[in-house]
């Protein structure tokens, strides 16, 4: 096992201590990437029973869709691996001394408040705790799936990172589901649009001209430009990534959560996010209003939800960015 890595609390590596022997770490089952492109190809084949769209078809032959990074898979693998800890979730972040010293920022931020600052990766998870810095960890390597010659990009960026921290903080207000198995879903819920911008760029643009003109449903107009629509291709893409089937069926309905099943609550959380998201300004088009009755939230409580969503997202922004 590699040692701690040291690093001052703005995040610059210091020469480390020589390791003390410890006793072999237990290994770590981490799934491989997986091709976005065979991933929609073959799961959509199967779920539509259909033809595959085209355009995918031909990213099939380029190559041109991106993997989910290692890191992040890892990290997917630990959230879904009840006895992992602190150390195996250690042994992954220190591979990348770029990842090691965001954690480290994270830690320092204003958002924990610590007296002393973490010094080292151990500190910073032990501030952080393992579940939210594997989210925070799947955040900062999802991010670079964004990094795209098109405007359209930054948007999607804000809007996922924006939805993402909005259902955590639903989800903790309302109780309705545990806060800490709604960060990543929000994250995920419009990979599928990232996925279209790199297939046809022009289409999904086409798409969304139509959808703010009033020409139809967005899901109707993706469907009839790609062959598959967003929520699709983001569940089948998120289900394939470690997320539970519940998690992707919230991420496939939450724009109709009554459908989901199992994950109606999440998906409700999902879609009142989504439109807080938008109205916070995080949005390339006009979201659903929110509706804080139907989240059995006061005007109030509302209120006060946007301003801790809109602080929070700042600051995760500023450090993922």
């Amino acid at each position: 096992m590699a040692p701690d890595v040291t690093l001052s609390p703005d995040g610059d590596p210091v020469p480390a201590q020589a390791p003390r022997a410890t006793a072999p770490a237990r290994p770590l089952l981490i799934q491989p990437d997986m091709s976005w492109a065979t991933t929609l190809l073959a799961a959509t084949s199967e779920r539509l029973r259909g033809p595959v769209p085209a355009v995918l078809a031909s990213l099939a032959r380029s190559g041109e869709l991106p993997t989910l990074p290692a890191a992040a898979a890892a990290a997917l693998a630990i959230v879904r691996d009840p006895e992992a800890d602190a150390a195996d979730l250690c042994e992954v972040i220190r591979t990348d001394i770029g990842l090691s010293a965001r954690i480290v920022r994270v830690a320092n931020s204003v958002a924990y408040g610590r007296r002393r600052p973490a010094k080292t990766l151990a500190d910073a998870v032990f501030t952080v705790g393992v579940r939210k810095t594997c989210d925070l960890l799947v955040a900062a390597a999802v991010r670079q799936l964004y990094v795209r010659p098109h405007p359209r990009a930054v948007a999607l960026w804000q809007h996922a990172l924006a939805v993402a921290t909005a259902a955590e903080e639903l989800a903790a207000v309302t109780q309705q589901v545990t806060p800490a198995t709604a960060f990543l879903p929000g994250l995920f819920h419009d990979v599928g649009r990232i996925a279209f911008l790199v297939a046809d760029a022009a289409g999904l643009d086409a798409v969304e001209s139509r959808y703010v003109g009033g020409e139809g449903d967005r899901i109707a107009l993706e469907l009839a430009q790609f062959g598959v629509d967003h929520t699709e291709a983001g569940a089948i893409l998120a289900e394939d990534w470690g997320l539970s089937a519940v998690q992707a069926d919230a991420i496939r309905h939450h724009h109709a959560p009554e459908d989901a099943g199992d994950g109606a609550a999440l998906a409700s959380i999902l879609r009142a996010a989504d439109a807080l998201a938008h109205e916070l300004g995080f949005g390339s088009v006009a979201g659903n209003e929110l509706a804080p009755a139907a989240m059995g939230l006061s005007p109030d409580d509302a209120a006060f939800c946007r301003e801790r969503v809109r602080h929070a997202f700042e600051i995760q922004n500023a450090l993922l960015s």
